[in-house]
């Protein structure tokens, strides 16, 4: 082995979309060592093996990092992502199928004025699972897992699958949250449905895969980055799970019994129409993360 690809993504992370958005599970480097980190191990420092000026030019024993997947351009990891050790004499830096999300204000209206530029610095090949930013679009490769192939027959008309902080109800519907941790499981619930209700980003994007209606129940601007979109529930406000006791506006009593939100879900149904599915969404997604594949192999060096 000549050099290193480290793929650092939020492997710590019990939300199994984390887990399975990480490149390296798809994608072969030969002749280097490949390795998967999490995304809070990610040096500040970044050095180069070996003293050469120009390493990526002249020497291919560098690491290559690459970062993906995941809602990774979002404050807390701005610090990391953009460390001045990361620019300098070092191996390649690239960004594969992350993407913003920010929990302030109207989601869509953020998504839209998201500045992706204080991210970039020193990124030498930007691929962004939010489609329409003026940015190369790589959606989440998670999209190349071989749990997509197997044929699903819808079973009912609707089923909801929450994002475990963020729950949408809807009684005598079936419901899981992303709390499961097998992929199969996930998918032939998601696709037993004709629609799907989620709060989960990787529930609409692969319900969509599984050619499936959508209806978002967004909590952050993420959400509005799909490029297959499903139709949008106009959430107001997310509220913690308790008890609460109110007269005239003022609140009396208030008690929180659980560490996750809801949201009202009135009207509903009247959204319904606004669904639509994407037959070539799954084939569309894969496409473009094997072509940036290709690219990266370009800008590798010989190992």
């Amino acid at each position: 082995m000549t050099g290193q690809v480290l793929n650092y993504h939020v492997r710590h992370s019990v939300n199994i979309g984390d887990i399975l958005s990480a490149p390296l599970n798809y994608f072969e480097f030969p002749g280097f060592q490949c390795e998967t980190r999490d995304i809070d191990d990610l040096p500040t420092d970044f050095p180069p093996d070996l003293s050469d000026a120009n390493p990526r030019a002249n020497n291919p024993k560098g690491k290559h990092l690459i970062l993906g997947g995941g809602g990774l351009l979002f404050s807390r990891y701005l610090g990391k992502v953009t460390a001045p050790g990361h620019h300098p004499n070092r191996g390649l830096y690239i960004f594969w199928g992350v993407g913003q999300q920010w929990y302030d204000g109207d989601p869509s209206l953020t998504f839209r004025q998201f500045d992706y530029q204080p991210y970039l610095k020193g990124v030498d090949l930007v691929g962004v699972r939010d489609y329409q930013v003026d940015l190369p679009w790589v959606p989440c490769p998670s999209c190349l897992h071989p749990a997509f192939d197997k044929p699903r027959t819808p079973q009912r008309e609707f089923v909801v699958f929450s994002h475990k902080k963020f729950r949408i109800q809807v009684p005598g519907v079936p419901a899981l949250t992303n709390e499961v941790m097998d992929l199969e499981t996930v998918l032939d619930f998601l696709g037993s449905g004709e629609t799907i209700l989620t709060s989960s980003f990787h529930g609409a994007y692969w319900g969509t895969l599984l050619g499936r209606r959508v209806l978002a129940f967004p909590f952050s601007s993420k959400f509005y980055g799909l490029k297959h979109a499903p139709a949008f529930y106009p959430i107001q406000k997310w509220r913690q799970k308790g008890h609460r006791l109110a007269l005239f506006g003022k609140t009396f009593y208030e008690r929180f019994e659980e560490d996750w939100f809801e949201c009202p879900m009135e009207g509903w149904r009247s959204l319904l129409g606004q669904c639509r599915s994407y037959p070539e969404s799954l084939q569309e997604c894969r496409d473009r993360n094997r072509w940036f594949y290709q690219e990266v192999l370009k800008r590798l060096p010989e190992p």
